[in-house]
């Protein structure tokens, strides 16, 4: 009987089962180990972005000297940062900080001591602990990752105010103004403006009021100019703002028309100084108001009260486009201010005699624009409000081009004789004055002269500088002065029919050569000037213009300036 071998295969798929689970097991464990190793270096680069983040709070003007050694000193401000983020995978984590700068080519570079650092970078390390690779000769690994971080300046400013030059007359003219778009719904003559003028509300405070989380959402949204102001009013009376209601008044008025909060503050994303951003109260409802009207003309018929003549059939009407006049964001944001265009037309009466002469029929026109002025924020300058160490804003100006005239019509259809009528028409004009043809008995003038005054300011370019002393944050510092030159000293003179002048003497009718006619009608045009003209542009600069300028903020080749103070360390990673 023949005997069985035994089989060996059996005995061979165990060992192969067994080696390959042990293979698998420590695949599995290095696998692990690296797994950790890689959650460790995810650590390091969370740490490292904190701390960076934090550090960039030191980057306040300061040399990397003194930001090294203050107290406490930058390597401890790191620990404490990295100590509160403790939760890392490994070992305990080091940090090292590192000050300098952006090159221009994005990569950061280390300063000096004596230099002002710019940027500061994080260098995170964490060692991690293996578990079969120490078995393997790897007990542990390293995991390093590094964050460079900056630290941008910002800040808020205006240009042009609707406040800060308010006066009777300035009021009056925004009464008109506002009360000519409202419709009447709210009677501003009996509100008083001088509490609002005078009061800042905060942008946060606001955004909080209409259930808003931040300043840029509030600055995102579409919100209806009645709950705005109504808001605004609610946060105003809050502090105790007098006259707070007038907000509530022309908010209930005005209604549901929607208004992008944009249109008014213009602000860059993640602009620190929003946080502690204001806008003036008076700004903030005349631009509301402004901007919910659009680009429609208003009419005031106030305005022609102040005209030194009578008149039939005058209109005026306003167009005012209202530009956001505050900016929040950093170097190289502008601001605008509004857009206007004023006019005033028809026949005038009551006007004095001319010579003698009593024109049939006075027609004026008289317009207005300003385009709008331009505020770009060119610096930021950090310092610690001393007199040795002032901080700062420089804002460059663009003044808007700006024109005006006043034009006057008259037609001529008499006859001027007298004494005195006579002289004034002839005046240096010797052969009818000393000739054999004097006296001059009546000078007959048929037909239609138009007199035009008019002034032009180019736009200018010209900086404003804040500091802080000797300013005060949210002071105003004007550019440009002077007047706007409206003047008739010089006006433009046009006869369309040409005037027919016929002079007689006792020999009969005169044959009056070109020069003397032409000097008869300039010194009709003086006495137009004199008469009409003058008093007529005098009213339009006292009345019209110069409040006008006022409630815009502006000035001849210049306009009014307001900084508020910067955001000097807002951090921002970069690396």
């Amino acid at each position: 009987m023949t005997r069985v071998r035994p089989e060996e295969r059996g005995a061979t798929a165990i060992l192969t089962a067994v080696v390959v689970s042990l293979v698998l097991f420590a695949v599995g464990a290095i696998v692990i180990d690296i797994g950790t190793q890689r959650s460790a270096r995810r650590d390091m680069q969370a740490v490292a972005d904190v701390v960076a983040l934090d550090l960039a709070r030191q980057l306040d003007g300061r040399t990397a000297a003194e930001i090294q050694g203050g107290d406490p000193s930058l390597q401890a401000l790191a620990n404490q940062s990295a100590a509160r983020n403790d939760d890392a995978i490994g070992d305990e984590v080091e940090v090292n900080p590192i000050l300098g700068e952006i090159s221009s080519d994005g990569s950061f570079v280390t300063v000096g001591g004596g230099e002002v650092p710019t940027a500061v970078k994080v260098e995170a390390h964490a060692d991690v602990g293996f578990g079969i690779g120490s078995s393997l000769g790897l007990a542990s690994g390293a995991a390093n990752r590094a964050a460079v971080a900056t630290a941008d300046e910002s800040a808020c400013f205006s240009i042009g105010s609707y406040a800060a030059r308010l006066d009777s007359s300035s009021s009056a003219l925004l009464n008109a103004i506002l009360g000519g778009i409202l419709g009447g719904g709210v009677n501003l003559d009996v509100l008083s403006y001088s509490g609002i003028a005078n009061a800042n509300l905060s942008l946060l405070d606001l955004a909080v009021q209409l259930g808003l989380g931040s300043v840029d959402e509030l600055v995102a949204s579409n919100i209806t100019a009645g709950d705005l102001l109504v808001a605004a009013a609610q946060v105003l009376a809050a502090d105790g703002v007098a006259d707070a209601n007038v907000l509530s008044l022309v908010g209930a008025s005005i209604g549901g028309l929607s208004i992008a909060i944009s249109d008014l503050i213009s602000l860059e994303s993640g602009a620190g100084a929003a946080a502690t951003a204001t806008i003036n109260a008076l700004d903030l409802l005349a631009g509301t108001v402004l901007i919910a009207n659009g680009t429609n003309a208003i009419a005031i018929p106030a305005l022609t009260t102040s005209l030194p003549f009578a008149g039939t059939n005058l209109t005026s009407t306003v167009t005012l486009i209202e530009k956001a006049r505050t900016r929040c964001g950093k170097r190289g944001g502008s601001a605008d201010t509004a857009q206007v265009a004023l006019g005033i037309s028809g026949s005038l009466v009551s006007i004095p005699g001319i010579l003698g002469l009593n024109p049939t029929n006075v027609t004026t026109d008289i317009g207005l624009t300003v385009a709008s002025a331009r505020g770009v924020l060119t610096d930021i300058i950090c310092g610690s409000e001393t007199e040795g160490d002032p901080s700062g804003l420089d804002i460059r100006v663009t003044s808007g081009a700006v024109g005006a005239k006043v034009s006057l019509t008259l037609d001529f259809n008499g006859t001027a004789s007298g004494a005195g009528p006579i002289n004034g028409l002839i005046s240096g004009l010797t052969r009818l004055i000393t000739g054999l043809l004097r006296p001059i008995l009546s000078i007959e003038i048929r037909g239609r002269l138009t007199v035009e005054a008019t002034t032009g300011d180019p736009s200018e370019v010209r900086p404003a500088q804040i500091r802080v002393p000797p300013h005060e944050w949210g002071q105003g510092v004007s550019t440009g002065s002077g007047e706007l030159g409206l003047t008739s000293t010089n006006p433009t003179v046009t006869s369309s029919p040409p005037l027919s002048i016929t002079a007689r003497s006792l020999l009969g009718t005169v044959n009056l050569s070109l020069q003397e006619e032409t000097g008869i009608i300039d010194n009709l045009v003086k006495q137009v000037a004199n008469t009409v003209l003058n008093p007529l542009v005098t009213a339009i600069n006292n009345s019209l213009l110069h409040p006008l300028y006022d409630i815009l903020g502006l000035s001849v080749g210049g306009a009014d300036v307001f900084g508020q103070r910067p955001s000097c360390s807002n951090p921002r990673l970069v690396g």
